[in-house]
């Protein structure tokens, strides 16, 4: 090995430490961030479908229920991609407390 091939060779290794290629590792890291933030923003979006409930009381209270019902499901099936599980036990308590809420508020009383 020459001089030359030896330099080209320990210049080619500093790059490489520098400039590490991103690993998976990372890549699910990164994909664990998304879930999170999609979980918070669903999460945000069934709270509000569950106020808008209340506001529509007797038409249209069937409408925002399955909206919430939709919106805590994708924000529980988000919990588990990020593998947050005691965030997913929590987002289907708050899931089927809701849906107790409008069974004994709104359902018999022409909510549909």
């Amino acid at each position: 090995m020459s001089i030359m091939q030896w330099w080209h060779k320990r210049r080619e290794r500093r790059e490489r430490k520098a400039h590490p290629e991103p690993t998976m590792g990372r890549v699910l890291d990164e994909a664990g961030i998304t879930a999170r933030v999609d979980m918070v923003r669903l999460e945000a979006l069934a709270e509000a479908a569950y106020d808008a409930m209340y506001e529509a009381r007797l038409h249209g209270a069937r409408n925002r229920y399955e909206e919430a019902r939709y919106y805590f499901d994708r924000a529980i099936e988000a919990a588990q991609r990020a593998r947050l599980y005691e965030e997913g036990a929590r987002l289907k308590r708050r899931r089927d407390h809701v849906g107790r809420v409008y069974n004994s508020q709104f359902r018999y009383s022409g909510g549909g």
